[in-house]
């Protein structure tokens, strides 16, 4: 039987904050990495790519956890290739089972989103988002 236990997920995932890149560095003519901003670009279960980035600062590798963590907070898509990321997003990269934290995820959109403050748009702070708890398996056993 498997044991699921209880953490942080700052201690079973790697956690990438938001930091966008120059704007300078954005373009649609499929120059440098994918970059995703936000939500916007989101779909069912992965981003699609409108702009790309020619000066990466911040980047997410395939099957990262793409989680929005500004207005709204919550919302999630798998990273399919290797893309840049935006101030609006986290990278959250768990190698023993991402499908098992990308649901669970989906599964507390909402409270995640309760965490969220400020009063123009609500965002989620990094640290409210490595000390978040999450129950898991590492899928291995």
């Amino acid at each position: 039987m498997k044991a699921y236990v209880e953490a942080c997920l700052d201690d079973i995932c790697t956690i990438i904050m938001e930091q966008s890149p120059p704007s300078s560095a954005y373009n649609s003519k499929q120059e440098g990495l994918p970059f995703f901003q936000g939500k916007a670009e989101f779909t069912e279960l992965h981003p699609v790519t409108v702009k790309w980035c020619t000066a990466p600062t911040k980047i997410a590798e395939a099957n990262d956890i793409l989680l929005s963590v500004r207005a709204p907070v919550g919302t999630t898509n798998i990273a399919d290739q290797k893309c840049c990321k935006g101030r609006g997003l986290a990278a959250l990269r768990y190698i023993h089972c991402y499908k098992f934290l990308f649901y669970y995820l989906r599964l507390i959109e909402k409270k995640l989103d309760e965490k969220g403050t400020g009063t123009t748009f609500r965002a989620i702070s990094g640290d409210v988002l490595r000390s978040y708890p999450i129950v898991y398996s590492d899928c291995s056993t």
